[in-house]
Order: C-alpha cells, then structure tokens, then sequence
C-alpha cells in the first residue's frame, strides 16, 4: 500500500464517527440554548417559588451539557486515536471500543438528564 493509499484509509476510518460528533455537537447546541433561556428568566426576576424551580431545571440542564461536552471529547478522542493507529500501523481495536462505550454512556446520561430537565418543565413550578 502506498503513503498515499494508507493516508486516504487513515482518513477515511478516522472520519467514520464524525458523524456521530455532529448529532452530539447538535444535540450540545439544542441544550445550552435551554440552559441559556433557564438561566436567563431566572435574571429576569423569577418568583420565589419559580426561582427553586429554575434552579432544579438549571441543575439538570448544565448535567446535560456537561456530560454531551464530556461525550463530544470522547468521540473526537476516538477519531485522534483511529487515524494515528491507521497512520502507524497499530492497531487497538480495545481502545477504540472503550472510547466508544464510554462516549456512548455519556451520552445516554445526558439524554437522561435531559429528560429529567423536561420532566421538571413540564410540572411548572410549585406555587
């Protein structure tokens, strides 16, 4: 195989989960807007009793988005590794299934805290 031909086939299994990083980075995108319109109605002079509620909803917002960033890093992680494993030859087929699994789990728990987020929204706040 040719420099050229290993360049190309590094690139090209690096780029495979790239497309799992953009519904991540969209899904990041979706819930830091949510977070912003939490946090910016409870600047805006929330009731006391609506104030407890933004901050319970702001509490599992910023999980979401912590654990999307935390899933989005490992992805990227994964297609660093995927293209320097390919450029040098190596192979590590266990590293890669554990930065999967792991980008995976987090973001099943983001989507969880997700819907623990919505679940809250859609109660209202307690009067």
């Amino acid at each position: 195989m040719t420099t050229f031909e290993s360049v190309e086939r590094a690139i090209g299994m690096a780029l495979a989960p790239a497309f799992l990083l953009t519904a991540t980075m969209t899904a990041l995108n979706a819930l830091t807007t949510r977070l912003t319109r939490i946090l910016d109605r409870m600047r805006d002079g929330a009731q006391p009793g609506e104030r407890a509620w933004l901050e319970r909803r702001s509490f599992w917002a910023r999980r979401s988005v912590q654990l999307c960033a935390v899933s989005a890093f490992l992805v990227a992680s994964q297609i660093m590794w995927t293209f320097s494993a390919a450029l040098m030859g190596g192979q590590n087929g266990v590293m890669l299934a554990v930065l999967l699994s792991l980008a995976m789990v987090a973001f099943m728990a983001a989507m969880l805290a997700f819907v623990f987020e919505t679940m809250l929204a859609e109660r209202g706040p307690k009067e």
